[in-house]
């Protein structure tokens, strides 16, 4: 039975890019399909990098936001799901 919980996990820093890169390969080896292509916005000294994937028929929403750090939300079940496979000892 799937959850129907939405959680946000923050993986880690914003420009942490072998985490970001980590999760792309997590992503695309699930089988996740991007929705669109990815949004950024810049004001000031934020930085906002924005997109969504489906994955086991549901939606997933990446966000890497200035001072937050790169987040991942959606379905408890499979937020916990990438998150394991993300943050796992190399």
């Amino acid at each position: 039975m799937q959850s129907t919980n939405q959680v946000t996990v923050i993986l880690g820093r914003e420009f942490d890019d072998p985490l970001r890169e980590k999760l792309m390969n997590v992503l695309r080896q699930l089988g996740a399909k991007p929705v669109k292509s990815t949004e950024r916005y810049v004001t000031g000294s934020q930085d906002l990098q924005l997109f969504d994937v489906i994955l086991n028929e549901q939606l997933l929403h990446i966000e890497s936001e200035t001072y937050i750090g790169l987040s991942i939300s959606g379905p408890n079940d499979l937020v916990q799901q990438v998150r394991r496979l993300v943050i796992q000892p190399a």
